[in-house]
């Protein structure tokens, strides 16, 4: 019996596929689905049947966009695949005109939008941009998974595709931050750092962009640093802002109370040695690196939007600051470094949190969602 074939498309393997996508490709195939990926980037993507390296890279408008989405079109119709699993904004374009011919004949469309660029709040650019492209293809679309109650009511009312789903995240694989010795691996990074054992750790796990909004939580640790000089801000993530932020820390005068690592793997290490994690995004679809930190048992004050709200309740397992307010941010850190019961109240209640994100809960979700698109 031949088996069916699947086409995962996004937009890059790196920070995309390989970070969120490997336990879902190990998934279907389980399933006895042959699974291929198409997507930017030179990294080789594990556990998949196999690859297609397309021109397109992470930005939504790029020379190469065009000439990517033809070459996700030839690959999917001389593939003849049974399913198109598509994401994020110029993935999820390029495998719904890949779609177009191939779903007359029976081939699934299904898009996850990981968080639209248009939302309550945004730029009215970003509608006028972002939104007709949306509407335009959700026409042409079997099925849209959604990961946050705002984007899920849009699809619903506006976008209407044949079929809509609320799911919780694309899932994350927590045996990915298990350390063992916890405490030898904060003593060992700390030193490697020059950070002193006695000090606060905040921490931040994210690419160096400007909806990352790192910027925000510089101004942050300046005002910290009015009050106490032992707290220490960790930035790890690919920087695509050519160090500016770097250069802003500098200016700020906080160069020394600010590291800056670059994209890491030891992410579970990093982790072990932090005591804080912040979250500055101006635009999150659900904020991943959130549910994360609270996994490892750290406690969480982010910025305000669609998809921090979704997994924070201010005050209760986490805070939540207005985009903008460092002097707010700063403040709700300083009262989970002096405040240990209300640390240790988040830590718990955080942990209770991310469960339903875990990979296997989600994977669970994502089964019985492509499964049932595959055999309609």
């Amino acid at each position: 019996m031949k088996k069916k074939k699947v086409l995962l498309v996004a937009n890059v393997g790196k920070e995309h596929v390989i970070k969120f996508h490997i336990p879902t490709i190990t998934m279907l195939k389980s399933l006895g689905y042959e699974v291929d990926v198409a997507c930017g980037g030179d990294e080789e993507i594990p556990e998949c049947d196999h690859q297609y390296k397309l021109s397109y890279s992470r930005a939504t408008f790029n020379p190469n966009t065009l000439k990517g989405f033809l070459e996700t079109k030839r690959i999917a119709e001389k593939g003849n695949y049974d399913m198109i699993y598509c994401h994020t904004a110029v993935g999820g374009t390029a495998g719904r005109i890949a779609g177009l011919k191939l779903r007359r004949n029976g081939t699934k469309v299904v898009y996850c939008g990981h968080g639209y660029e248009f939302y309550k709040g945004c730029r009215l650019i970003n509608w006028l941009t972002f939104y007709p492209n949306e509407w335009l293809w959700g026409k042409f679309t079997d099925a849209i998974l959604c990961i946050n109650q705002e984007d899920y009511d849009i699809t619903k009312k506006s976008l209407r595709p044949k079929r809509t789903y609320l799911i919780n995240g694309i899932g994350f694989n927590e045996k990915r931050f298990d350390v063992e010795d916890k405490n030898s691996v904060r003593n060992k990074y700390r030193m490697e750092f020059s950070i002193p054992d006695n000090a606060t750790v905040l921490i931040y796990l994210a690419e160096l962009t400007d909806n990352k909004n790192q910027k925000l939580l510089l101004d942050m640790q300046k005002e910290i640093l009015k009050t106490r000089n032992d707290v220490y801000l960790v930035l790890a993530g690919f920087d695509h802002l050519g160090g500016a932020y770097e250069k802003y820390a500098s200016e700020l005068g906080i160069s020394s109370n600010v590291r800056f690592l670059g994209w890491r793997e030891d992410v579970g290490s990093l982790y072990a040695m932090s005591d804080i994690c912040v979250a500055s995004s101006i635009m999150e679809g659900l904020g991943l690196n959130i549910v994360e930190a609270m996994y490892c048992g750290l406690p969480v004050v982010a910025s305000q939007n669609r998809g921090h709200a979704t997994i924070i309740r201010d005050g209760e397992n986490g805070f939540l600051i207005p985009l903008g307010d460092s002097k707010r941010f700063a403040d709700r850190v300083l009262q989970l470094i002096t405040d240990k019961d209300l640390k240790e109240r988040f830590v718990k209640e955080g942990y209770d949190t991310q469960e339903k994100y875990q990979s296997e809960n989600v994977l669970q979700q994502l089964k019985n969602i492509l499964t049932e698109e595959m055999e309609r």
